[in-house]
């Protein structure tokens, strides 16, 4: 929109001066060629050694700069000079607004020479000055010969010139005084200055008693009202044209952007708006579709979560109702302690069960706040690798350091969810491993990497990428047998997707399975990428 006003006002600038610079050669061309070939005539009839100081005093009389020159001090091109020798005016502008001019005719009869006039505006005395000029040329001749004169100076000149009785003749006192008894030329302005402004020129003739009367000439309007008020239609309807091309596309646009909105709010999760182009609306597009299939993701996770958990907690359940009935049926204190012992490890494990379902479900409903600090992770391995071997029984679990400086040790995450990383996979790998498990971490470019390996069965790889999915089983009767609820890789999954990294599974040199952490060691890195 912005650019379109610009255009349309340069468009308007430039039409309207264009307009006013040939409307303003052709006001000078009408005002200046009469009286200016009529000097020129009436310098043909002047003495020659008197010539140059007559047009002098003519210029003064007509407020402007007029020279007689010879041909060879006037900078002329080849079409000024073929129309300077057919006797018409050859007219130039000497400034770059336009606002001065120079008037160029030949002296008729004369092979050499040429008058020079420079001027700027029309002004009083200029008009006074033509009325002398003209009353001096009807006075060179009889008085039977005016009307001839009037009628061929009528079509030279861009303004009218007549003769007319004095009572026609409206002015104010001083200047019918000046007229009449100091016979001296007068102008007077009517209408509207700076608008539709005329001038009209008197002069008294003093052979018949009458007044010459030159115009009413009206002066140049710069901005006239007609012209102003089409260029404002034009521009109008330029703006409005343009407003149309661009808002159609945008309405079509929007149209299938409300469309799709709709759709998702009457439950169709698999509407998309159409994405086209990178501006505003492009971009909401895309945002609408990356929050379309985010909900759409959450929804899903969300019947998947409901799902498992009825089926996690049923035998639970099923299993503390039995141990109720055996304590009620028990016949000693014995046999009571040992229901209220399986009672109590069921509850635990609906504990560790709630406990895991709580976290997934923090880290899939949106993004949570992670408290981003540069973490040794040497230091936490070695801690984690003495609060695993507590649980790994006959299994032994070993860190093994790699040889690295001690800055490329650190890494920028949030240390509880790190923690959390390490100690599920631990987990994971001390449920199937063998004897031994590995952790170990390296530093690839600004890439960190955690991992750890197992001696068990390993994970077949057209298995590998269902691990991560919530409540996966691969071999579910070997899961139950050795705990778990398949949502500790999952929150692996998620807490690497908030770090800006991945997780991955591969196959140990061990022979079993071989889970990868990786995310970047700069969370700037991250963002600047």
């Amino acid at each position: 929109m912005i650019l379109v006003c610009v255009l349309i006002g340069v468009l308007f600038y430039v039409s309207l001066e264009t307009i006013n610079f040939f409307r303003l050669n052709m006001f000078r061309a009408n005002l200046v060629s009469g009286p200016i070939e009529l000097v020129a005539e009436m310098t043909a009839k002047q003495l020659p050694d008197y010539q140059a100081r007559w047009v002098e005093d003519v210029g003064r009389l007509l407020d402007a700069r007029m020279q007689l020159r010879e041909r060879s001090e006037l900078a002329l091109d080849e079409a000024d000079i073929e129309q300077l020798q057919k006797g018409k005016l050859v007219l130039r502008m000497l400034d770059d607004f336009n606002r001065q001019g120079e008037a160029v005719v030949k002296v008729p009869g004369d092979l050499d020479r040429y008058i020079v006039a420079r001027g700027e505006y029309l002004t009083e005395q200029q008009a006074r000055g033509v009325a002398e000029l003209v009353a001096q040329h009807l006075s060179a001749h009889p008085v039977l010969q005016w009307n001839g004169l009037l009628e061929k100076l009528n079509r030279q000149f861009g303004f009218s010139l007549k003769r007319v009785p004095p009572f026609q003749v409206e002015l104010d006192d001083e200047k019918k005084h000046r007229l009449f008894n100091d016979e001296q030329a007068v102008a007077t302005f009517s209408g509207n200055r700076g608008g539709n402004t005329q001038i009209t020129a008197y002069k008294l003739l003093t052979e018949t008693g009458e007044v010459l009367m030159l115009g009413p000439q009206q002066l140049f309007n710069w901005y006239p009202f007609e012209l102003m008020a089409v260029l404002v239609v034009f521009a109008l309807a330029f703006v409005g044209f343009g407003v149309y091309m661009l808002v159609k596309p945008l309405e079509t646009r929007l149209s299938g952007l409300e469309k799709a909105v709709l759709r998702i709010r009457g439950g169709d999760m698999n509407a998309r708006a159409p994405v086209e182009g990178s501006d505003a609306i492009g971009q909401l597009a895309g945002t609408l579709n990356g929050m379309t299939e985010h909900i759409q993701r959450l929804l899903n996770s969300q019947k998947e979560l409901t799902r498992a958990v009825s089926h996690e907690l049923r035998t639970p359940v099923a299993r503390i109702r039995f141990g109720l009935e055996m304590m009620i049926d028990a016949m000693n204190d014995e046999q009571r302690l040992k229901a209220a012992d399986a009672i109590d490890q069921d509850i635990e494990q609906l504990d560790k069960l709630i406990d895991e379902i709580l976290t997934y479900s923090k880290l899939e409903e949106g993004t949570p706040v992670l408290d981003f600090v540069m973490i040794d992770v040497d230091q936490l391995l070695r801690r984690l690798e003495q609060e695993s071997q507590a649980l790994a029984g006959k299994k032994q679990v070993v860190y093994m350091a790699p040889d690295l400086p001690e800055e490329r040790r650190f890494a920028e995450g949030e240390e509880r969810y790190v923690h959390r990383v390490v100690q599920n996979l631990v987990g994971n790998a001390l449920r199937y491993a063998r004897s031994r498990v590995v952790i170990s971490y390296g530093v690839m470019g600004d890439v960190f990497r955690i991992d750890v390996e197992d001696d068990g069965p390993g994970i077949p790889e057209s298995d590998r990428k269902r691990v991560f999915q919530p409540f996966t089983r691969l071999d579910d009767s070997r899961t139950r047998a050795s705990g778990g609820y398949g949502l500790g890789l999952s929150i692996v999954e998620r807490i690497a997707y908030w770090h800006g990294g991945r997780a991955r599974v591969a196959e140990s040199s061990m022979g079993g399975a071989k889970f990868s952490f990786l995310w970047p060691r700069l969370q700037s890195l991250r963002e600047s990428n």
